[in-house]
């Protein structure tokens, strides 16, 4: 005899909180806190915010970016086998554990799965290989715009101010963002094949399950202001996804699974296109660097006097109290 399990609401409630992933991709956040906040007192003496935003950094933006493309995946219908949905899962979170925030990328465990299905011939990996090249490029798409949105959204709020060894052995200030997002997407999986793991239950035929993709944002700006730069950043994303967005379209069209192949074309493009804004920023002469114009703002605390005059990153101090000052010494001095 059959229990019918749960409705289709319960399965999505409980892929929504129960997935290790979810719980996993918040403390390794909660761990970037502590290590910004132990590097911001050491440098400068003082931190910019503290560690439980970073938290909430990681989890609200991509709610709500989530929130609007799972209306997107759910009347597309994005539809992967469970144990696809549990191998990106587990990539991702190998992907976390490594602690490399700039790996975090939707489409690596994408890529990896792909590889995978591709190369080796293994019966197990039939699941893997199962799903309909169409459903993947979607995924990758999807996951691809989410990025473009949070890299755009909230790819230059609250960084952390910095400081690097130039190679003439020079400090150069730099803003930090080294952000980690969780997009919650919402995908079905088939029914039959949880009834084959569970055959006491009842399952409907699509069940829906969210799952939680970390996106990870690391950058270092030097040689141009945020606002400068992130332009940039986000039109390589851009171009990435209506790249993706083409290979969905022409699998759904033409029904030909050789369009898959196109996620390494992404990879690859993705990677070129972000390492092209690194060698941008890197060719300028540093910003912030105290000397002729003055001591260089890298950055105000909140509810301080600085934030409360306008002050801002990149701005320069020439004088104080009629004194001029070129470095951080000569400005207390003054």
């Amino acid at each position: 005899m059959r229990v019918e399990l749960l409705d289709d609401i319960g399965w999505t409630a409980i892929s929504l909180i129960a997935s290790p992933t979810l719980w996993l991709a918040l403390l390794v956040s909660w761990v970037i806190g502590i290590r910004r906040v132990k590097r911001e007192r050491g440098l400068f003496r003082s931190r910019t915010h503290g560690k439980r935003s970073d938290v909430l950094e990681t989890l609200l933006p991509g709610l709500l970016v989530g929130l609007v493309l799972s209306v997107v995946s759910g009347w597309l219908g994005l539809t992967v086998t469970p144990q696809y949905a549990l191998l990106l899962l587990a990539l991702s979170s190998v992907l976390l554990l490594i602690g490399i925030v700039r790996l975090n990328v939707p489409l690596w465990p994408i890529v990896l799965l792909g590889l995978a299905g591709w190369f080796v011939m293994d019966a197990r990996l039939d699941p893997v290989r199962a799903v309909e090249p169409k459903m993947i490029l979607l995924l990758a798409a999807l996951t691809l715009v989410a990025e473009a949105l949070l890299v755009w959204w909230r790819g230059q709020r609250r960084l952390s101010p910095s400081l690097v060894v130039s190679k003439r052995g020079r400090f150069i200030g730099g803003l930090s963002a080294n952000k980690l997002w969780l997009l919650p997407l919402l995908v079905f999986v088939p029914g039959d094949v949880l009834e084959a793991w569970w055959p006491r239950y009842s399952f409907p035929e699509l069940v829906p399950v969210i799952l939680w993709l970390p996106i990870g944002f690391s950058f270092l700006f030097t040689g141009k202001l945020p606002q400068e730069l992130i332009r940039p950043l986000v039109q390589g994303r851009l171009i990435t996804s209506l790249v993706a967005i083409l290979l969905t379209v022409l699998a759904y069209v033409t029904g030909q699974a050789e369009w898959l192949y196109g996620i390494l074309l992404l990879l690859v493009l993705h990677i070129l296109l972000h390492q092209r804004v690194k060698r941008l920023n890197r060719a300028q002469t540093p910003l912030f660097l105290n000397g002729t114009r003055g001591a260089v703002i890298l950055g105000t605390l909140p509810d301080k006097p600085a934030t409360e005059m306008g002050l801002i990153p990149g701005e320069a101090i020439y004088k104080v109290n009629g004194e001029k000052v070129d470095s951080e010494a000569s400005f207390y001095e003054a």
